[in-house]
């Protein structure tokens, strides 16, 4: 069970862009690939991974319109500008669905493991879903004909996005102390400790 975990840490990691002429160097859907792979060993585990397990094929498709960035052929950003800002919003919001219930199958599993482990995912989560939720506003603002793209607006999607990889951080690293928590070396050392707490008792 614990590299199910590990394998969604790296996932998470994968969303972050590193562009090198034009391509992410970390491309998103190798970072789904992984997350689906944890979770063919946990979907069985509860609700909330088998939901993540559905989410996660359509993302595999739908992210490859980040492997390129289209800045460097501006004749061909401008025909599809509009078409490819809104495949980026659905792919953010389809994300942030996945990563919740991620968090929300690692929480139920934690809670037969770990009190404080439980409540510091269940925390990430919620800061999360916070900025998670108002970067996509903001997207979904932009896309809106109307919409003024200003200094202060792109200003503020920077900021925003930038908290957005800070708070998908937090949830990665939770993701890695689940897997260490799991780890047989860990498992062996908690089962030991149970064996001296009963034998004290006696």
């Amino acid at each position: 069970m614990h590299s199910g975990f590990y394998l969604f840490f790296w996932g998470l990691l994968l969303q972050y862009n590193i562009v090198i002429k034009g391509f992410d160097i970390l491309p998103d859907f190798i970072g789904y690939i992984l997350i689906y792979k944890g979770l063919n060993a946990l979907a069985a585990q509860n609700k909330y991974f088998a939901i993540a397990s559905k989410i996660t094929l359509p993302l595999i498709l739908l992210s490859l319109v980040n492997f390129y960035n289209f800045q460097y052929h501006q004749d061909l950003l401008i025909s599809l500008v509009s078409t490819l800002d809104t495949l980026k919003t659905i792919v953010f919001a389809l994300n942030m669905y996945l990563v919740y219930n991620l968090c929300r199958g690692t929480i139920v599993v934690a809670e037969d493991i770990d009190d404080y482990l439980e409540t510091t995912i269940r925390q990430r989560l919620y800061v999360f879903l916070g900025v998670a939720a108002v970067f996509l506003i903001l997207s979904v603002v932009s896309l809106f004909p109307f919409t003024d793209v200003s200094p202060t607006m792109q200003a503020l999607f920077v900021l925003a996005y930038l908290t957005y990889l800070v708070a998908l951080l937090l949830v990665a690293s939770g993701m890695y102390k689940m897997h260490k928590e799991l780890s047989p070396k860990k498992a062996g050392q908690l089962k030991e400790n149970k064996k001296l707490v009963s034998n004290r008792k006696r």
